[in-house]
């Protein structure tokens, strides 16, 4: 009796699961991006702008997510393809299901890097690139899209549109350096994507001007991996001077590198490391943080050193490092 109850029910749920796979289905791939979808349930309903998950009708796997362009008389779908995984093809018979990635977590939709989308301020920030690290890194070569919005206790930012932002270092403001950075992108594809920023402070106090240009490159390893590569040039003391260096920079050039990996987590979380190199003052440092990625607050929990060599907790050694900001 037992045995066929279970029975029952494995057969109860494969039933359903096919069914579900058998509501829409990739019937053609028209070109690279766009591809034609059957609608086999007519009850379900279907939008212009939804996005859809495209799954492989073999393993299962998310291949990528697309966008309904057209619909046609005859339940024939039109979606554009926005992004799909390097490590599969897209293919007739694939299933797709509705989401919401202006809403909340979808269920199956975990964390990859080759399925981020870049240009819609209504996609959740865990669906996109990270733009700011915190007050220890700073921004990554990605920009805020147009009219996006980044405050927190440490940064405000403002994307004027999407290859151009502007931001400021709140914590250098309150500390009589009111400052100002504007970042463009230079080019963008969907394995790197590299940035200029260039910034200006002013010390209220010494009543002089510092200058810092930043070169940003960020880079796609693998579904899971991506590196953050930084160039920093500036005169004078650096707007994060308060709280990470302790000692005076020469007054013409300074420059500082930093390299980090990025590993996205099934929820889209992320966890972020890497050394840091201060070249004036012959130091090596570096970072670790657990970036928490909610609908639009984002927060970091780290450990930072300007100098690994310096076994203490101090600007000197090792800090502490709880940030907050959101993205709107």
């Amino acid at each position: 009796m037992i045995k066929t109850i279970l029975f029952s029910l494995i057969f109860l749920f494969s039933c359903g699961a096919f069914a579900y796979e058998k509501e829409l289905i990739v019937k053609e791939i028209i070109n690279d991006e766009i591809i034609q979808i059957t609608k086999y349930d007519k009850s379900l309903d279907i939008n212009l702008g939804d996005f859809l998950l495209i799954y492989s009708h073999t393993s299962k796997d998310v291949l990528g997510y697309s966008r309904v362009l057209k619909i046609g008389d005859k339940n024939e779908i039109y979606a554009k393809v926005l992004t799909h995984s390097k490590s599969g093809i897209i293919r007739p018979d694939n299933y797709l299901r509705r989401i919401q990635l202006s809403k909340s977590y979808n269920e199956g939709h975990i964390g990859r890097f080759d399925l981020m989308y870049t240009f819609n301020r209504d996609v959740l920030p865990m669906y996109r690139p990270l733009i700011y690290l915190g007050l220890g890194q700073g921004f990554t070569a990605s920009n805020l899209v147009k009219e996006e919005l980044i405050f927190g206790p440490t940064v405000i930012g403002y994307g004027l549109t999407n290859q151009l932002q502007a931001s400021s270092n709140i914590i250098s403001t309150i500390y009589k350096v009111p400052n100002i950075a504007l970042k463009h992108t230079l080019f963008k594809t969907d394995e790197y994507e590299m940035s200029l920023e260039m910034g200006y402070m002013y010390f209220s106090a010494e009543r002089r001007s510092g200058y810092i240009t930043t070169a940003y490159l960020d880079m796609i390893s693998n579904s899971k991996f991506n590196s953050f590569f930084k160039i920093k040039a500036f005169t004078n003391k650096p707007a994060d001077d308060y709280f990470y260096n302790s000692e005076a920079y020469e007054k013409d050039l300074n420059l500082e590198f930093s390299f980090s990996y990025g590993y996205v987590l099934d929820n889209w979380n992320r966890v972020i490391f890497g050394p840091k190199i201060d070249v004036n003052k012959k130091k090596v440092g570096g970072n670790i943080g657990y970036y928490y990625i909610n609908k639009n607050l984002h927060a970091l929990f780290g450990v930072s050193s300007n100098d690994f060599s310096e076994f203490r907790l101090g600007r000197d050694g090792y800090l502490l490092n709880l940030d907050v900001w959101w993205r709107f």
